[in-house]
């Protein structure tokens, strides 16, 4: 029997209400400009916010992204005539999709023919028969480790849960609870039931962390993870690396690496990326990997399979389970990635990027997961030693990272018999260089971040967001009209992650953002810690009558009973 024509006319006018609103807020997102404010929360404010966010899993990934303010270029602001210069020109006149701030690929990334085969062969060896299955599961744990939270956090989040929690007692019992604590002196009998109150409290709260707080795990490296992570990461590790070298060899093309120093280096895909770009001038690779595991298996994928043969497809690779003293010199090349997390404790990480740093002769690369954890650990380092493409603060932070954190995105190709012959990952990354930068003249043009650029070809306009060098982030409009068909065409010939051929002025403004200390004080455990100090007063009075009372440093010392990875 057909429904009635009224509920037929009600769900469609549901259906286009939706639709509308949908539309509505995404015309919101992308164009409606946001008050800018005065006093934005210094950096490492945000930095811990965001930690104590993702640790208790109370941030949102599906949230929709702040916005940026819209500005459109000045109406002088033209193309740097050096990037024309260095544009490829055909009968058809110039080709701005190679124009030199070209930075990433169209193109998949695919591996070395040899390493295709040799992991093929491997895999077909190998007597696990869900490769797959097993594969993709890893994978998908791996996108979602996050690092442990330190015990201030905990404590100051326990602060503020503890309001609640005696507030859902029961009307005598909080009466008693008042009456006790009114108390000059307790008797036996009454600080016995005291302290049952206090335990009943106590339990309640950490029920709760226990159910809001990430539990970490450290991985087990054992040869069947070994033969799992080559089939999940070898080939996105491989494409992600190929571009943050592909980037350095084009902004310095003069610079050609004697030596690799690879820290965590896994199933060896940083010795592959690298001898792709620079096989005839590096002379030798130093893998240090402290799961011996790993290192079998990348030994054996060099040696195509056959731990019986000699030698290796590429030759000169060293594997160690320690990184090399400090006193036989620098590498002129040094990767670490996909290896911070594995350092729960940040005094530790701080550490191993210094020691990395100072075996650094050229240029040092920090690679991590393109999730908010990932690049938060991308910022910790680049804090300790230098600055992103500017010399300034992060300026994603002014626009809640959480939403958006400073990743980039490549094309994976796909393990043969897959339904999609391609697939993207998204990475955090930073590349430090000792010294002076190499002359070009892409230092002083912005980047394209956040998202793809959008294009109005009917209207000849273009929108991308821009991560300018004197650190700022914002949104901007360049127009055939206003700024010229070379910079016009550049834009909309550009993708997320290339550089803009322009050379932008902004006005200097003081910014509050206080520089960090070096040295910063943490106890050691994970992340600086600055909850307590942004609980709001009205917290603070409901949580003082009862701060005497309990020794809440102690008190909250929540301890992970859940059962380990075998």
């Amino acid at each position: 029997m057909a429904a009635p024509l009224t509920e037929i006319m009600t769900s469609r006018i549901c259906r286009q209400f939706h639709h509308r609103k949908s539309l509505i807020r995404l015309l919101q997102r992308r164009h409606t400009t946001m008050i800018d404010d005065d006093s934005p929360s210094s950096e490492e404010q945000r930095l811990q916010e965001l930690k104590s966010s993702f640790s208790t899993g109370t941030h949102t990934p599906n949230a929709e992204k702040p916005i940026i303010p819209l500005a459109a270029l000045p109406k002088a602001t033209r193309a740097d005539t050096a990037a024309i210069e260095h544009i490829p020109v055909t009968e058809n006149g110039y080709q701005f999709k190679k124009h030199p701030g070209r930075m990433r690929s169209d193109k998949i990334t695919e591996i070395p023919e040899i390493l295709e085969n040799t992991l093929e062969s491997i895999f077909k060896d190998s007597e696990c028969k869900s490769l797959e299955t097993d594969g993709r599961s890893l994978y998908n744990q791996l996108m979602k480790r996050q690092l442990p939270e330190s015990q201030s956090s905990l404590t100051a989040r326990a602060r503020k849960i503890e309001p609640f929690v005696i507030s859902r007692l029961s009307n005598k019992q909080q009466a008693k609870l008042q009456e006790l604590i009114a108390l000059p002196e307790l008797t036996e009998d009454e600080l016995k039931e005291l302290k049952n109150l206090q335990n009943n409290i106590q339990n309640q709260i950490k029920k709760r962390l226990r159910f809001t707080t990430y539990h970490y795990r450290p991985l087990q490296y054992t040869a069947d993870f070994a033969l799992k992570y080559s089939y999940s990461r070898m080939i996105p590790n491989y494409s992600v690396l190929t571009e943050c070298l592909n980037e350095i060899k084009r902004r310095d093309p003069d610079f050609e690496p004697q030596s690799l120093l690879n820290m965590g280096s896994g199933v060896g895909s940083a010795v592959w990326a690298t001898n792709r770009l620079w096989s005839e001038s590096v002379r030798e690779y130093y893998c240090v990997d402290n799961a011996s595991e790993m290192n079998k298996m990348a030994m054996q994928i060099l040696k195509e399979g056959d731990m019986n043969r000699q030698s290796m497809v590429i030759p000169n690779v060293y594997f160690r389970d320690k990184l090399p003293v400090q006193k036989g010199g620098r590498f002129s090349l040094v990767i670490c990635a996909y290896t911070l997390m594995d350092f729960p404790n940040q005094k530790n990480r701080l550490q191993l990027i210094r020691e990395l740093w100072d075996r650094t002769e050229d240029y040092f690369i920090l690679v991590d997961v393109g999730t908010y954890a990932g690049f938060l650990l991308i910022q910790e380092a680049r804090r300790k030693l230098l600055k992103c493409p500017h010399n300034q603060h992060c300026p994603k932070f002014r626009y809640a990272p959480e939403n958006m954190p400073c990743n980039f995105e490549v094309q994976c190709q796909q393990w043969k018999g897959q339904s999609q012959d391609r697939m993207k990952e998204r990475y955090s990354y930073v590349i430090f260089k000792r010294g002076k930068l190499a002359e070009d003249m892409t230092n002083e043009w912005p980047r394209i971040v956040f998202s793809e650029v959008l294009q109005k070809r009917h209207k000849d306009m273009a929108y991308c967001t821009l991560c300018c060098p004197d650190g700022t982030l914002s949104r901007r409009s360049i127009s055939r009209g206003r700024n010229g068909r070379e910079l016009y065409r550049m834009t909309c010939e550009s993708q997320w992650g290339d550089l803009l051929p322009v050379k932008l002025e902004h006005e200097k403004k003081e910014s509050n953002i206080t520089m960090d200390r070096e040295d910063s004080a943490d106890d050691g455990t994970g992340w600086n810690n600055l909850a307590e100090q942004n609980m709001t007063t009205d917290s603070k009075k409901t949580t003082s009558h009862t701060k005497d009372l309990f020794d809440l440093d102690s008190l909250y010392n929540i301890k992970d009973d859940s059962p380990k990875e075998k």
